[in-house]
């Protein structure tokens, strides 16, 4: 045996003995989830393997029977249970367990109303971005609820004449079973000598221990209740059958008295006795023991008949008949088993509320009727009697012969219990979540600061994981106990407080929108833990899964993170203006906070593909980087007659590049060497393309660009140039044309130049556009350009839109509109109009774009919000707007989705509802044709692992 040394044990401040230490460090360090035993789920367990695994490692010895003893010792002040409440901790993997659950919500049937206001206190008039103080009551509470003991063979020796090489006096030392080994080691002693040392108190218990668990009980057996000369004729292979045939027998011949147990010394009692409150008596029984006589009445039926078959014959013949004909009607299995944990939590409710009820509970359990078996135990055992059926009758069929009608009667039944097991699984799953986020509603009922809508009465809602972080100060007292729940949609923190005995929660942090959750770790950013995605490698696929794939490194790196004192820290972020300062959490331990990280991830990721509307296309990851960063993008060749397909030509800091969309290299094709391009496109029809260089823009000819030894040359149409847009006017009229207008600011006024594209007819005959170059505009016009118009409109314009008869520009004074034909400005809204006021004075509202709806109507975009208005500038759906969760720089339109795009994060909406429906997180996001409208919508972000810049673009689903 080794034990590890007292002092070893305290270099971390933790003592072996002391059993609230190991009980802390197994619910620390143990692994819980889900486990199946029996074909049933349960949720939140671990298995005895484990268990005394980490418990051999937490004292330092390689004696897994000592261990063993030590969780044992644990399990009798029930800090955890077996889930069937069957038996203590066992060495075993198929063997599961759960810890005990604290319910502090304790007045389950009289609880406060949300309206009722409750006592008040100190702390509740704290700012939520000040819960760092720590109160001793709470910590106390929580120590209270872990073992309490010593665990003395893992104490020194309390005599001072004891040494590891002298034999000590007392029988119990702790140390005697080492002493011997040490004396045997140095005088050796006769074999028989040695059993005269007397053995120490742990090694009994672990002696008892061992044939209490191993040496099982054989009196009730088959071959012991049947003549000798009856059984000899039978095969060895009948006898196993029929001893299976007995022990189905007999167990469900228990599993009928253990349910009239529960009538007979709960249900009447509890019913016809004032142990209950009247008020509520009923509805706390039903909801204790639900439909549990219905289970009883189904099953003493069964077991009637199983009787009555085995009556007829010492030897009975066939069993499967009586199974398949009975298990038809195991529907109330359902039922309970998926009420089970509604059962358990007004049991405990009750017991913490009512201390009539409580020590009516103490005194039923300890009557000789109940075998030492607590509530709990009998009230699982209608779901686990179920799960067992298959096991039973799977050893029934193992022995039966060929030929035998069991062999065709026995699967069917086992067929049908099969499905019955599923759906209690899939129900009891169903009512947990239901019944968690009822008590979810109920705790946050209580002054919740934030007036936040967490949809929980949503019927899709689902809570994926929940549990506790600690908030921790600059104090080694300083910390925060929190409640932390993952919903399918957003994450929720809480701070559970007890008001009046009563746990409820209130919200510590706005809820994070899971689209909307950057997740970094803190003790990793050497090792790029917060990096949002890795562009641009070639084992990524193109996708929006890939790119949502926020935390795949932090999750990597987490396996070789040490942690810190305070334990393992998670900063969690929100994205957009909506969202607050990052806060950091810590997890007790490393797996704990890996399964944070892994359950966000994959909720978010499911929650990406079920609300995906665009998926990427990959054009480049590899060529641009912060040198030399993409800013502009158009297409060119979208008309039939072009014979080259579509091709993406970008604009960048250090020229024109153009790549053709069919082209199987990722090779780009210089066509310009400009510095600091910011705006290009194409007039295919002109055969021109306008690029915006340093605040000049230049106009070539395509033919001469694409050509490959064709000099390179272009006219400068104007300098002082902030941007150009090209659009078409008087459509669907004879009138109709093409314009690109570019803007020219000064100190009081923006001046709007209209261009028209303009081809000779000697350059048509011809058909050579490198006579374009010679100039065919006048009074200021371009290549192939000439003037149509100047407008005015007071200060500086940001953007330009076109509508039939009318140019729409945005500028710090709002949206305002200048008349093509009489150029006359105005404002875009109608003064008039009430509603207007409110909504428009807000500081730092600026006017971004504007887009025609299908329905005629227009949506105003601002980087807070958008609004419908009509025609005449009015406001329509006066309550409506869309909030951008982010802080917008650039829109698109493909309807009927909106695409917003922030530094952060791309932010798609319908455009009827205004419903967030899918975000793509990136860094440095940028749209590189601002104000597409059911066109190619191309963006670029940086890839932070690379250093390159990703330009893809958005396609529809």
């Amino acid at each position: 045996m080794k034990v590890l040394n007292v002092h070893t044990s305290f270099q971390n401040q933790k003592y072996p003995a002391l059993l609230s230490q190991v009980a802390q460090m197994l619910q620390e360090r143990v692994t819980v989830e889900t486990k199946i035993k029996d074909s049933i789920e349960y949720k939140d367990a671990f298995d005895g393997k484990e268990a005394v695994d980490k418990l051999c490692l937490f004292i330092g010895t390689s004696d897994r029977n000592l261990a063993l003893l030590l969780g044992r010792t644990l399990d009798a002040q029930k800090f955890f249970h077996d889930v069937n409440y069957e038996h203590r901790l066992r060495d075993s993997s198929h063997e599961l367990y759960q810890f005990k659950q604290h319910i502090n919500y304790g007045q389950k049937h009289r609880l406060a109303s949300p309206g009722v206001q409750e006592e008040d206190d100190e702390e509740d008039e704290k700012s939520e971005f000040n819960f760092m103080d720590t109160h001793a009551g709470h910590n106390e509470k929580d120590d209270d609820r872990l073992p309490n003991g010593v665990f003395t063979p893992l104490t020194p020796c309390y005599s001072p004449t004891c040494t590891r090489n002298n034999l000590c006096y007392s029988v119990f030392c702790p140390r005697r079973v080492e002493q011997v080994s040490t004396r045997q080691a140095i005088e050796p002693q006769p074999l028989i000598r040695f059993a005269l040392y007397p053995l120490d108190a742990w090694l009994i218990s672990c002696l008892f221990l061992y044939i209490y668990i191993y040496i099982k009980d054989d009196d009730r057996l088959w071959i012991n209740t049947v003549p000798k000369h009856i059984a000899n004729k039978l095969s060895s292979a009948e006898k196993k059958r029929q001893e299976n045939i007995f022990e189905l027998i007999y167990t469900e011949r228990d599993f009928v008295n253990d349910l009239a147990y529960v009538i007979k010394y709960w249900i009447n009692p509890l019913l016809e006795t004032d142990v209950i409150p009247e008020e509520y008596r009923e509805a706390l029984v039903r909801d204790l023991f639900w439909n549990i006589k219905e289970v009883y009445a189904v099953n003493s039926c069964l077991a009637d008949s199983l009787e009555e078959r085995q009556k007829m014959s010492p030897v009975v013949e066939q069993i499967g008949d009586i199974m398949l004909q009975h298990v038809a009607f195991f529907g109330p299995f359902v039922q309970y088993g998926s009420h089970q944990m509604i059962a358990r939590y007004v049991l405990e409710t009750e017991k913490a509320a009512n201390q009539t009820f409580l020590a009516f509970v103490e005194a039923t359990e300890r009557l000789p009727q109940s075998r030492k078996l607590e509530l709990n135990g009998y009230l699982t055992k209608p779901t686990t009697r179920l799960g067992r059926y298959t096991l039973l009758l799977r050893e029934i069929l193992k022995h039966t012969p060929e030929g035998h009608p069991d062999r065709e009667l026995i699967p069917k039944a086992m067929n049908v219990i099969s499905e019955f097991l599923s759906d209690v699984n899939y129900e009891t799953g169903k009512m947990e979540n239901k019944f968690s986020l009822q008590l979810l509603r109920e705790k946050l009922a209580y002054k919740a600061p934030l007036a936040v809508d967490e949809r929980l009465s949503v019927n899709t809602r689902r809570v994926i994981m929940k549990g506790p972080l600690k908030r921790k100060g600059s104090g080694p007292a300083e910390s925060t106990d929190l409640q932390v729940y993952l919903l399918d949609h957003c994450l929720l923190i809480v701070k559970p407080k007890i008001v009046n005995n009563v746990e409820r929660y209130k919200i510590y942090k706005k809820p994070i929108p899971l689209a909307l959750l950057a997740i970094t770790l803190p003790d990793q950013q050497s090792r790029r833990a917060s990096s949002i995605l890795s562009y641009g490698r070639p084992s990524l696929s193109n996708s929006i899964s890939s790119l949502n794939n926020i935390d795949a490194i932090a999750v990597a790196a987490a396996a070789t993170s040490t942690g810190t004192n305070k334990g393992y820290p998670i900063t969690f972020s929100y994205l957009g203006r909506s969202g607050l300062s990052p806060m950091t959490l810590y997890a007790p331990t490393l797996l704990s906070r890996r399964q944070w990280l892994d359950m966000i991830q994959t909720q978010r990721q499911a929650l990406t593909e079920a609300q995906k509307v665009f998926d990427i296309r990959s054009i480049d990851a590899r060529f641009f980087n912060s040198f030399n960063r993409v800013t502009c993008a158009t297409s060119y060749g979208t008309s039939k007659r072009d014979e080259l397909g579509k091709s993406v030509v970008l604009g960048s800091d250090q020229g024109v590049y153009m790549k053709h969309e069919d082209s199987k290299t990722e090779n780009l094709r210089r066509l310009l060497p400009m510095e600091k391009v910011s705006q290009i496109d194409v007039l295919e029809k002109a055969g021109l393309i306008l690029v915006l260089a340093e605040k000049s823009l230049y106009t070539y000819s395509l033919e001469s660009l694409l050509a490959e030894d064709s000099a390179k040359r272009g006219r400068k149409l104007s300098s002082h140039v902030s941007l150009f847009k090209v659009g078409t006017v008087f459509q669907g009229t004879p009138s109709e044309k093409t314009l690109v207008c570019y803007v020219r600011v000064n100190t009081m006024q923006s001046t709007i130049r209209a261009l028209e594209p303009h081809v000779s007819a000697e350059k048509k005959s011809r058909n050579k556009l490198s006579k374009l170059m010679r100039g065919s505009g006048t009074g200021g016009g371009g290549e192939g350009l000439k003037v149509y118009k100047d407008m005015y409109i007071p200060g500086e314009a940001s953007s330009l839109q076109y509508f039939k008869s009318i140019l729409c520009v945005g500028s710090p004074k709002g949206f305002q509109m200048v008349d093509l034909v009489s150029a006359e400005v105005q404002s875009v809204l109608d003064p008039s109009d009430e509603s207007h006021k409110v909504l428009l004075h807000k500081e730092n509202l600026r006017p971004i774009t504007m887009f025609r709806h299908q329905n005629s109507s227009i949506l105003l975009c601002y980087n807070e919000l958008a609004f419908y208005i009509d025609k005449k500038g009015r406001r329509l759906r006066p309550e409506w707007s869309i909030r951008w969760e982010g802080q917008p720089t650039a829109f698109a339109v493909s309807y009927p989705y909106i695409v917003a795009f922030d530094p952060t994060f791309i932010e798609v909406r319908d455009m009827n509802t205004g419903d967030l429906v899918q975000i793509i997180p990136g860094k440095n996001v940028r749209c590189l044709k601002p104000d597409a409208q059911d066109t190619t919508i191309y963006c670029a972000m940086d890839d932070p692992v690379l250093g390159t810049e990703l330009i893809f673009e958005l396609i529809r689903v």
